[in-house]
């Protein structure tokens, strides 16, 4: 067998190889995370009243988006067969290590929430969602570290409120 033969022959074992695996991924029903599909349609039309301690904060919005994408209607109706309640958000940041003129050099930002979703005829779901980040601090730069900690604390809501419709789903296929 030739140099350039084995080498054709290998290409076509890669290709195969590939295309095997893309099969067997496709039809065990995998599917990437955040894409819609098939899925959803359990929930679609469900209607529910989301409920927060502060209506307007940024949590609520990212969690009426989150329910949006999986379908559910969000209503206002007091009477709402099912009422999902976002308890006031909870920050903290702790120091984790310090510098050598006991500075914070590194830092651990938590934002955690409590939720409560009561559906009739079943138990209610409680619960608490939680996400942890971790920062480095640089005490020269705390117009960057300003920043940095806004956009952090962004993504850790949209995070958390991931985190609370995908428990909630879980709860509403019970």
């Amino acid at each position: 067998m030739t140099p350039v033969n084995s080498y054709r022959l290998a290409q076509d074992l890669t290709s195969a190889a590939l295309l095997l695996a893309l099969i067997i991924v496709t039809g065990c029903g995998f599917q990437l995370k955040g894409t819609t599909g098939d899925g959803n349609t359990q929930w679609d039309g469900l209607m529910l009243r989301l409920v927060s301690v502060d209506p307007r904060s940024e949590l609520t919005r990212e969690v009426g988006r989150e329910l949006t994408v999986m379908k559910i209607v969000l209503t206002e109706e007091i009477d709402a067969p099912t009422r999902l309640t976002l308890r006031e958000e909870q920050f903290t940041q702790r120091n984790v290590s310090l510098t050598a003129q006991a500075r914070a050099a590194e830092m651990e930002l938590t934002l955690s929430v409590d939720f409560l979703l009561q559906q009739e005829e079943t138990l209610p779901l409680e619960g608490t969602a939680t996400v942890s980040r971790q920062m480095l601090n640089d005490p020269r730069n705390v117009v960057g570290k300003t920043e940095e900690m806004r956009l952090l604390r962004e993504e850790m809501r949209r995070d958390l409120a991931a985190q609370i419709v995908r428990r909630v789903s879980r709860g509403l296929t019970q």
